[in-house]
């Protein structure tokens, strides 16, 4: 930086010799000794570099001299003292001026620039300010929004909603999973907290600006257009909203994953559907409709946390991948589900993207919805040969429309039509709940748990799953949803 008349002078007179150099140097005199083009380039290169570099500090120091100058704006506080030069230029003092109003030597001033102020007390540099008559704003004095402290990002993913034991579990790999629980008890590791920011960066899209700065964590698209919750009494809006966010990102990682997987179109008709699944696998069940799914092209990616919603269908790029997300046992449950996901996913072949979370089986805007019916109506009908409303019709009238007897009767039924009593309790549960009535727990109570219907469905994903991840987050991130 140039910091008075003098050295404009000398530079000055550098830039007229790096220019005569240059022509020189590169004029190919005769007799010349060949050299190559590239080594000629890149010697010119390097010259015309240093030239630039001493053009703009000239530039500089005559716009601050010449310039109508307002505000002179430094990036940090370790930046006072060149902003502190550039005003004195700016101001028009000269060293010498500027010493002789603060009662110094000249040659104090020249150090205290050549030093850019390093040495000069805080009781100095308010006289430099005073004696320039100019102001510091507020704005110079800041707290390090960027700084990389562990337990402060660790208290403010908390705060957003983010549960540690599924924060360590599931959004961390687990060597840096294994890291933090070792940092957190020893220091603030910055190194640590800048691979947090990463992951929270993949999933959530929150910036380093938004991780460790002051204002509250913004909130992520709930990642469904038609999201649709009723909220557990214990479980906050952000925290679902979070959980939805997640489990979008591992659809879309499923989908990049899948990308030459061959599509065919999803039946949306009970019979056929049945009838295509008889036809390649023999009988329903949920491996044989997990079998197909994955033939559809429809990949089934299986979550089993606890809390905010049961499945979820997301199509993007024309391709549709179904999440679904039980802590029940209940086979049952779980192939209800998956074929009320496949109607979904039917749905509007023609549209490249679509999302849907769904509502809890009590919410009133489910029972409301003819599309949510629809896909009920389907999953029933596909699981018990078109029977489902005859069956729930028989059930109802041997309980004599008694909700109570319901319980007792639904066995009976069951095994004198030769069905599973979890897939007749659950199509029950489905009906009365479009009449308001919550009949989903004696549902559960009815249907057998000795399965292990998650294991069913990861099995079947690392079977079909091709696994084409590129990015190595994305697929230890996978990888723990599925431990």
């Amino acid at each position: 930086m140039i910091t008075n008349e003098r050295q404009y002078r000398i530079t000055a007179a550098e830039v007229a010799r790096f220019k005569k150099a240059l022509e020189q140097r590169f004029a190919d005199p005769p007799g010349r000794p060949p050299v190559h083009p590239r080594l000629i380039q890149a010697e010119r290169e390097a010259l015309e570099s240093q030239l630039q570099d001493l053009q703009q500090e000239l530039e500089e120091y005559e716009a601050l001299k010449h310039g109508d100058v307002s505000k002179i704006t430094i990036d940090s506080f370790d930046d006072l003292g060149i902003g502190l030069i550039k005003a004195r230029i700016a101001v028009g003092f000269s060293q010498r001026a500027l010493a002789e109003r603060l009662g110094l030597k000249e040659q104090q001033i020249q150090k205290y620039e050549a030093e850019r102020y390093v040495s000069a007390s805080y009781r100095r540099l308010q006289e430099v300010v005073r004696a320039l008559g100019i102001s510091v704003k507020k704005e110079i004095l800041f707290l390090d929004s960027t700084a990389m402290h562990l337990p402060r990002l660790l208290d403010r993913l908390r705060r957003a909603g983010l549960d540690q034991e599924f924060f360590l579990l599931r959004l961390l790999p687990s060597s840096l999973a294994a890291d933090l629980q070792e940092t957190v008890s020893r220091t603030d590791d910055a190194r640590c907290a800048a691979q947090v920011g990463e992951v929270m960066n993949r999933i959530f899209g929150w910036a380093s600006s938004d991780l460790f700065g002051t204002g509250d964590l913004p909130v992520p698209r709930y990642a469904a257009a038609e999201a649709r919750f009723k909220m557990p009494g214990r479980r906050s809006a952000s925290a679902t909203g979070l959980y939805a966010t997640y489990a979008n990102y591992l659809a879309k990682v499923v989908v990049e994953g899948c990308r030459d997987l061959l599509k065919s179109t999803t039946p949306t008709d009970a019979h056929l559907m049945r009838q295509s699944i008889e036809t390649r696998y023999g009988r329903v069940t949920l491996l044989t409709v997990l079998y197909f799914a994955w033939d559809l092209g429809v990949p089934v990616l299986p979550l089993r946390d606890a809390g905010t919603f049961h499945g979820a269908c997301w199509r993007y790029e024309g391709r549709n991948v179904i999440v679904l997300k039980q802590t029940t046992n209940c086979e049952a449950r779980w192939l209800f589900d998956l074929l009320h996901e496949l109607y979904h996913a039917g749905q509007n072949p023609g549209s490249d993207e679509r999302e849907l979370i769904e509502a809890d089986e009590t919410s009133l805007v489910r029972r409301n919805s003819d599309e949510e019916i629809a896909a009920s109506e389907f999953a029933g009908n596909v699981i018990l040969e078109g029977r489902a409303e005859t069956l729930a019709e028989m059930c109802v009238s041997a309980a004599n429309k008694s909700v109570e007897r319901l319980k007792r009767v639904v066995p009976i039924v069951a095994g004198r039509e030769g069905v599973s009593v979890g897939v007749l309790a659950n199509y029950l549960a489905f009906r009365l709940s479009c009449q308001g009535i919550n009949w989903w727990g004696t549902a559960v109570n009815l249907q057998k748990g000795d399965q292990e219907p998650w294991e069913t469905v990861r099995r079947v994903f690392f079977e079909r799953f091709p696994f084409q991840v590129q990015n190595e987050l994305d697929r230890q991130l996978l990888q723990r949803a599925l431990e």
